[in-house]
């Protein structure tokens, strides 16, 4: 890869002329810069553990290299962590940044504990147009911008392409877009468009389900059931329906309208039918899923970007055919819509060290933390630029094949419906009803709809 130098970035606590004067004044804290940065202590909160906090302290290395007398304190809380933010920016013991998940935007930002960073994005060198553009909205309100963002992805299909060809339905897979190419958005009006379908998923999902030792149980499947709403949302879209109204103030009549249906139907009937491990849909999670895929025991895995790492040294040994293709959609529709996921860097108003921290957040989000932090494959950095970098010198094409899915998917609903966490609980009942109890899945969505509607009184 080849690193070009970051955009020059002015320093916050340079002398400053105009307008710019005016607005560092409204936060008080020339007298902060003119102290100068001796002994001065930022404290970052966020999320991440192990290899991926490494790297975070990697960023926050290169930020101290460039302002002596700075130490950046990475505050990881893995477990628990937006409650614990909440907890210290009503207590009053807030950090300077703060990393902020998409599904918890609403939350900060309704609250007021996130500062609108609009006015500082010259100084910082921010530009919205050099990020993905769903993932600088999901930052926005207006002109107000509450987060840089840092990176994302969106949810996509792993295909294990050497079982397929051994099951003879590799041809099945669709050929991954030109990230330059133009997005297909609209249903065509005639036929149903060709293009990889439920159909074609499913047909190529049976072919592999096999039993390799005659026990009688399959040992090979298609797909693991994707129980959860942040996994099974796509294909509701695909399907051309949706789990809320327009603007997030509804779910009865979408959660449980006709194509939203279709969607739990098909994915139910891939249980039912044995193209899924048995007891994955009563399980909060499959840990043995991406063994399994790797191994050549399952040749879909719906995920996103933060899997790859997972599988990345089997890629580039050569033992792993691997290929990323878009969720697949309903056969009326021309094409699947998937979900983005999100975080982007924060500081709380009553931020300590205000001028500070808005300083640091824009270095974390700038050209050269996002190259630093790309090494970690976690996720797609949100410069548009950066990612391009990161996919030229990626040689196995991985890369390129989810920017390309990047232009037909559109940000969770967490992102703009406070509390959506309390909608993927109810919801996770809907399919969970039909597989355990043997329930209708009219009934069952119709029910937690009217609950989440009861709940949230919109």
């Amino acid at each position: 890869m080849t690193n070009s130098p970051p955009r020059p970035r002015r320093s916050l606590c340079a002398p400053t002329g105009g307008a710019k004067a005016v607005v560092f004044a409204v936060v008080s804290l020339a007298a902060a810069c003119a102290s100068g940065e001796s002994d001065t202590a930022l404290r970052v909160a966020l999320w991440a553990g192990g290899h991926e906090l490494e790297i975070e302290r990697q960023v926050a290395d290169r930020y101290e290299a460039l302002h002596p007398g700075v130490r950046v304190v990475l505050e990881s809380a893995p477990n628990g962590y937006e409650e614990r933010l909440l907890t210290s920016i009503a207590a009053g013991r807030p950090p300077d940044v703060y990393l902020m998940d998409s599904p918890d935007i609403p939350t900060f930002v309704e609250r007021g504990l996130a500062l609108d960073l609009a006015p500082y994005r010259e100084a910082l060198g921010f530009r919205p147009d050099s990020v993905f553009g769903q993932v600088a909205d999901a930052f926005r309100r207006g002109q107000s911008m509450f987060a840089l963002p840092k990176d994302f992805t969106p949810m996509v299909l792993y295909a294990n392409r050497s079982l397929l060809a051994a099951a003879g339905v590799e041809n099945l897979l669709p050929v991954a877009p030109s990230p330059t190419a133009p997005p297909v958005v609209a249903p065509l009006a005639t036929a149903p468009p060709a293009g990889w379908t439920w159909t074609d998923f499913r047909r190529a999902a049976e072919a592999v389900v096999t039993d390799p030792d005659g026990d009688g149980r399959p040992d090979v499947f298609g797909f693991d059931f994707p129980r959860n709403l942040y996994q099974w949302v796509p294909f509701v879209w695909s399907a051309g329906g949706d789990i809320l109204g327009p603007g997030g103030g509804r779910a009865a009549g979408y959660l449980d309208g006709p194509e939203a249906l279709e969607a739990y139907r098909f994915l139910t009937s891939l249980a039912e039918d044995g193209l899924t491990p048995g007891a994955q849909f009563v399980q909060q999670g499959d840990p043995a899923r991406e063994a399994r895929f790797a191994s050549g025991g399952q040749a879909f895995l719906l995920s996103g970007h933060w899997t790859l790492p997972v599988f990345r040294d089997l890629v580039e040994a050569g033992a792993l055919d691997l290929a990323i293709v878009p969720i697949p959609h309903h056969p009326s529709r021309a094409a699947a819509t998937s979900v983005l996921y999100a975080s982007g860097w924060a500081v709380p108003p009553n931020a300590p060290n205000v001028r500070r921290a808005i300083d640091l957040a824009g270095f974390l989000a700038s050209p050269e933390a996002q190259r630093i932090r790309a090494r970690s494959g976690l996720a797609i950095p949100s410069r548009i630029d950066v990612a391009a970098e990161i996919a030229a010198a990626d040689g196995t094409g991985v890369e390129d094949a989810f920017i390309a899915l990047v232009a037909g998917s559109r940000m969770t609903w967490g992102a703009r419906v406070r509390d959506f966490s309390r909608i993927e609980a109810l919801a996770v009942e809907i399919m969970d009803r039909r597989l355990v109890r043997g329930e209708s899945l009219a009934s069952s969505a119709s029910d937690v709809a009217r609950r989440i509607d009861a709940e949230f009184e919109w």
